[in-house]
């Protein structure tokens, strides 16, 4: 009885769901949910730093960075680069606490999605601060873009 006791107990421990908080990968990750195209950028401790979104029908590709918030004090405008190309946008800064992010919204069909060449890398700045994401950033916000216009 007592053998059939522990089975039964490790069978429901085994199919019972995972307790422990799902680890994501540091690097790029991209998914398509309820008509949203996002990207998303965790660093090596599995926190986000950035996403890219879209939405149809407007196509604007909203860039969210979690990094600048301190850095963006004042600031109205960020620089947008992708390899030797850069667009100066508006930008602000939303949310509170951990949440607060620099958020930019790019037009849709942003030019610098024309130039993009396979080894550049994504970059904001913002008052004289300068972020550059993780190799992959222009593939992604290229993915998000084009699975947000082909609606």
């Amino acid at each position: 009885m007592r053998k059939l006791l522990v089975g039964v107990v490790c069978a429901v421990a085994l199919a019972a769901p995972s307790v422990a908080p799902a680890q994501q990968q540091e690097g790029w990750s991209y998914a398509y949910l309820e008509g949203v195209a996002t990207a998303t950028l965790h660093d090596n401790h599995g926190r986000t730093t950035a996403t890219l979104t879209c939405r149809p029908p407007t196509g604007d590709i909203v860039l969210s960075d979690f990094t600048l918030p301190r850095s963006a004090r004042g600031a109205r405008q960020a620089s947008v680069r992708i390899g030797a190309m850069a667009v100066n946008v508006p930008m602000s800064v939303e949310g509170r606490g951990r949440n607060r992010a620099v958020v930019i919204n790019l037009p849709q069909r942003p030019p610098i999605l024309a130039a993009v060449q396979p080894n550049d890398r994504l970059s904001v700045t913002v008052n004289n601060q300068t972020v550059t994401y993780a190799e992959g950033g222009p593939a992604r916000m290229r993915e998000v873009a084009y699975a947000c216009w082909g609606g």
